[in-house]
Formats: C-alpha cells, structure tokens, sequence
C-alpha cells in the first residue's frame, strides 16, 4: 500500500497531484497515488495559491498570459498584507503597494497602479522600476513551494529514493514549514525578456510559442541535489538535501550570477522592525 510522499499517511489518493502547478502551464507533470488529497488540498490553498499570486511568479504568469482552470487570464496585485500576522515578517516599508498587474484578452499586460506618488514619480522621472521585497514570511512561503516541486520530481524519477531520509527536512518544510524558518533560496537570471514569446506563421496563420518554466535535477559532485526552476527570466535553485548549504552551488552555474536570498536568524527577529534582504 502507498504512503503519502508527504505526511505518511494511507490516504485516500483520489486526486492527481500537479508537481508544477497548472497556473504555470503544467499538463503532464503529474503524480498519481503518491500524495494524498489533505496534502493535495493544503499545498494547492495555503502555499501555491500564495506564491502564485503574490511573488514574482504571480507576474511572469500575467505577462506570459498563462490561462487559469476556468480559461480567464491572469491579472495579480502584488501589495503587501495591512496588518502583520505571524511571527514572520510579510511588510516591509519600501515595497511598492498599489502596483498590479492584468494581461487582456489580446495578451498585451497592463501595469495597475493605484498610488498617486508612485504615478508622479513615474511622470517625473525619478521612478523607474518597481521595489518588491522579499520578506521572510515571501521566502518561506517560496522555499516551501520549490521544495514540494522537487521532492515530487524526485518521486517521479524514483519514488523509494524520494522517500529517503536524505529529503526529510525538505520534505518536512514543504508539508509543514516547521524545524527552520527559512529554507536558502539561489537567484540568478537566464536570457532576455524578448525571447520568452516567439511569434510564427504557418497554414493556419499567426502562431505565438511561449516559454513557461524549465527545471532540472542536479546531481553536484559536491553532494548537493539541487532543484532547478526557470519561470520567465528568472532562475531559482535549491538544494533538496541540506538547508545550510555552502556558496559551492554557485560555481555549478558558471554562466548566472547566483546569489543567495537570504535572512539570518538576527534578521528574521529584527524583520519587524524593516531590516533585511530585499530586491
């Protein structure tokens, strides 16, 4: 009898389970009779409903058009919570609130903005990119996601490797976000904007070939079995199997300027008070 890759239990599994979420463009990555529906329901709710809607992969769905279940277009708002909740930190002073996002049903992407000082200093000139930060409640949540996408990866090339005790504490984080508060985060960036949309005409006329996302597993010398995930122009990369890794993992991509998006445990205590990593 199967165990659910996540929390262990019996079931029931009469859900597939999409590794890469469907609002990414996902169809055929899928797992059947590995995690249950509870682990199914929470991961879709709590964590991939988040991630997708208020990081910066809730804007490469906007602007490459990634239609939702029900066939509607995407539009996101990427303001920061009121109130704090938690003890991680979700606010942080200089993060631009008031700015969205919405993709048109010709596919062109509007930016929504709905601060009047964002709106002038954009008309003077002196604002010319959007300030996103990543807080730690931000790089929690986007931990736990990349770590449920690569276990079950792992599962779907090997589901008793999976299961190792090699990825408990991935495992573990994904499922519960208990035992650390953070798990480390690689970012770098790959290609241009500019060739993410490929348009073509053949028999039947205008065709348009998009690039959603492109992931890999590593296997470093080094030890490391690494996740990664390109969505856009970004490149995001953890190591499945060791939630302190050393900066070794950036030498594996030569060609990326990796960096680590990173709080000490000083400044997830000190992040209410506005300090830390940002970008």
């Amino acid at each position: 009898m199967n165990t659910c890759l996540f929390c262990h239990s019996n079931g029931p599994f009469s859900k597939p389970e999409h590794i890469i979420p469907e609002a990414l463009g996902n169809d055929d990555l899928i797992l059947f009779d590995e995690v249950c529906d509870k682990c199914n329901q929470y991961f879709g709710s709590k964590i991939e409903n988040f991630v997708l809607g208020k990081t910066p992969i809730a804007f490469w769905r906007t602007f490459l058009g990634i239609q939702k279940k029900k066939g509607k277009l995407p539009h996101v708002n990427l303001s920061q919570p009121k109130k704090q909740k938690g003890r991680l930190s979700s606010i942080h002073k200089i993060h631009d609130n008031f700015v969205g996002f919405t993709c048109h049903d010709d596919y062109s992407i509007s930016v929504d903005i709905d601060d009047s000082n964002i709106i002038r200093d954009i008309i003077a000139g002196t604002q010319k990119e959007f300030k996103f930060v990543f807080t730690p409640y931000v790089l929690s949540m986007m931990g736990r996601f990349f770590c449920k996408i690569g276990i079950e990866l792992l599962c779907l090339n090997d589901r008793k490797h999976a299961r190792s005790h090699f990825f408990d504490q991935a495992r573990n984080f994904a499922r519960n976000g208990n035992g650390i508060d953070l798990w480390p985060i690689f970012h770098g960036q790959s290609g241009t904007i500019q060739v993410l949309k490929k348009r073509s005409m053949d028999n039947e006329g205008l065709k348009e070939e998009v690039f959603c996302y492109h992931y890999q597993l590593l296997e470093l010398d080094s030890g490391y079995t690494l996740l990664v995930l390109t969505i856009g122009t970004d490149v995001w990369i953890i190591s499945l199997n060791d939630p302190y890794p050393k900066p070794v993992i950036c030498d594996a991509f030569p060609d990326n300027k990796i960096k680590l998006i990173w709080y000490t445990p000083e400044e997830v205590e000190k992040s209410s008070g506005n300090r830390g990593t940002h970008t």
